[in-house]
């Protein structure tokens, strides 16, 4: 294998391939501004199909100013049987027709995980394409340079052709991109039908919600599925607005753009048209939220769907709830009343109450209706809610009644929602136990499982698989840095320390967690102003990812149960205290530090 004859040539088709795709973007950004141009001009109806074409043309720079760095991350030169021709195909994270690059959602792609020989896939029209993979080349290409490249034929096995040692950051919470890196089962997984509920699950780290939203990615892109899966039909539910942020940055990195990302509380204020304050626990201390929740379970779970008619909120379910709180939590019901607060379970009712009284939820919003003669008027009013694709991320912290509401929204004959999370990480009361809890059966082949943990080091999964977490620690794994644990000491000592570990350490996110956010007070006078680190709860870590993680204001007592809670409250909680202890201790990539006044071993006896 000549390999600087492979290095020089790929070199050069590199860099006329990112000038030719310089000058397509200027040419499209031309074309753009004449659109626009021609739209100031246009009647209100034209406008209609000219806003279409702007979004569509803005969506081309985009993917252009992707390709232009980096064009294309595998190149296969293949003989198919039909053709006289040897030819080279080029797959990247976007298709464009210039230099034969296709995007990695066509079907040919799926020979890029084929060795040198005998290769075969599935064309639109369902017929099957055979032909011979002479060669193929895989890159890592960065800025228009190769920082990466690989080669192997049908005579010589797969070498390495060139290597810069570099260091790759991610900034804030985006999760690196894995589009080239994608096992040839998760392609599998990505490309799976799209009729049906869909679960992927797996521990902290192994990948599932960026997989999860590589399968949104190709739908949406998929030639023979681009009506069906609009952007507009699309929705994600996230845990909180950090991951909302999360999710908006790292969509349009994989094409997808317009997607709704919101929480279940936002969504459910704009579909009942009001506009109130939401909290996540109501009550002075972890006991009495706990007790407050599990009243209002119980309200929930015993509810007849009481019809709801935009009357007054409070009234509504101060009438629902009366039988089934304590005297002080009627106290505590009319301070949140006074605070305008809802909760989850408060929302879920409401929604409830809703379908109730309109069969379905509707939402008041701006739609077209094309009159007799071609053109289309404008009409506002209620709409209702369908979604050809839902993903909900973290589905496991869901109440039953708030998935089955989900379903209802979904298009009857699509059914087309992915579950994306794990149950070892469950960190509410009342949430889904199994799935037949909302009335809905998966199928084998739409259970996934991932196994591989790709965030963490060897020695933090040690760390944690001797806490008694059930973890497996992959072959060739990065052993990292030792875990640090320290007790016996106050949130002073605990600043002093992260202090000095961050001086010496290198990193572009640092997480510091407790327990009770509450805590975190001390802390925000020395950290906050870093834009590198981030305070949050157990609870609110949960998804996202840090090089560097500090647990702090760890104590035995935050993790007792009181004995005077029903017996189901008490497993319950004691569970969401071990899952939420696995939540913060899977957040670190790097290092993690283990501080407070007790040892986590101590505490998980």
């Amino acid at each position: 294998m000549d390999k600087d004859k492979i290095l020089r040539e790929s070199r050069q088709h590199v860099v006329s391939t990112c000038r030719v795709l310089e000058e397509k973007q200027q040419e499209t950004k031309t074309k753009l501004e004449n659109y626009k141009s021609k739209f100031k001009r246009s009647s209100e109806e034209d406008k209609i199909v000219e806003s279409s074409v702007i979004k569509f043309e803005m969506k081309k720079v985009d993917e252009l100013e992707y390709l232009k760095g980096s064009p294309y991350f595998v190149r296969c030169e293949v003989k198919l049987e039909d053709e006289p021709k040897v030819s080279s195909l080029y797959f990247g994270k976007f298709g464009s027709d210039t230099e034969s690059i296709y995007s990695w959602v066509v079907p040919a792609a799926v020979i890029r995980f084929d060795a040198p020989g005998e290769v075969l896939y599935e064309c639109p029209d369902g017929s099957i394409a055979h032909g011979m993979l002479l060669r193929k080349d895989q890159f890592m290409i960065t800025d228009g340079e190769i920082k990466f490249l690989s080669s192997e034929n049908l005579d010589e096995k797969r070498e390495l052709i060139y290597q810069e040692y570099f260091s790759s950051r991610k900034s804030g919470f985006v999760l690196p991109e894995i589009v080239a890196e994608m096992e040839k089962s998760q392609d599998a997984v990505i490309r799976a039908h799209h009729i049906g509920p869909f679960l992927i699950s797996g521990p902290a780290g192994s990948g599932k919600t960026t997989l999860a939203l590589h399968r949104v990615a190709y739908l949406l892109q998929s030639p023979d599925l681009s009506e069906t899966y609009t952007s507009d039909k699309i929705i994600v539910f996230v845990q909180d607005t950090g991951t909302k942020a999360y999710f908006s940055e790292l969509l349009p990195q994989l094409g997808i753009d317009d997607v709704t990302i919101t929480t279940f509380s936002d969504w459910a204020m704009q579909i009942l048209g009001i506009d109130l304050n939401f909290t996540e626990h109501f009550g002075s201390t972890e006991e009495i939220h706990d007790l407050y929740e599990s009243a209002k379970i119980s309200a929930l779970r015993q509810n007849r769907n009481h019809s709801f008619k935009n009357q007054n909120v409070f009234a509504y379910l101060g009438e629902i709830y009366k039988s089934f709180f304590t005297t002080d939590q009627n106290h505590l019901f009319d301070l949140q009343r006074e605070n305008n607060n809802l909760d989850r379970i408060d929302l879920t009712l409401l929604l409830l109450g809703k379908m109730a009284t309109d069969q379905n939820l509707q939402i008041i919003k701006d739609y077209y209706i094309e009159q007799k003669n071609g053109q289309y008027k404008k009409r506002t009013g209620p709409v209702p809610v369908k979604y050809s694709l839902a993903i909900v991320d973290e589905f496991q912290n869901y109440l039953p009644e708030q998935l089955q509401i989900f379903n209802t929204c979904m298009d009857s004959k699509l059914k087309s929602i992915i579950y994306v999370g794990d149950l070892a990480q469950q960190v509410r009361l009342g949430t889904i136990r199994q799935f037949s809890d909302i009335n809905t059966s998966l199928l084998p082949e739409r259970q996934v499982v991932l196994q591989k943990v790709y965030r963490n080091t060897a020695n933090i999964l040690k760390y944690i698989q001797s806490l008694g977490y059930n973890v497996s620690i992959p072959d060739k794994i990065a052993s990292g840095s030792e875990v640090v644990e320290i007790a016996k000491i106050n949130s002073e000592t605990e600043i002093d320390i992260i202090k000095n570990a961050l001086e010496k350490a290198d990193y572009s996110s640092v997480g510091i967690l407790a327990k009770d956010e509450n805590y975190l007070t001390n802390f925000q006078a020395d950290f906050e102003n870093n834009k590198k680190i981030h305070l949050l709860s157990f609870s609110e870590a949960q998804g996202v990812e840090f090089d560097i993680v500090f647990m702090v204001g760890i104590r035995k007592d935050q993790f007792e149960i009181n004995q005077d809670l029903p017996p189901e409250l008490r497993g319950e909680k004691r569970k969401i205290n071990r899952d939420l202890l696995y939540v913060a201790l899977s957040r670190a990539i790097k290092e993690l530090f283990v501080l407070g006044q007790d040892k986590l071993s101590d505490i998980l006896k």
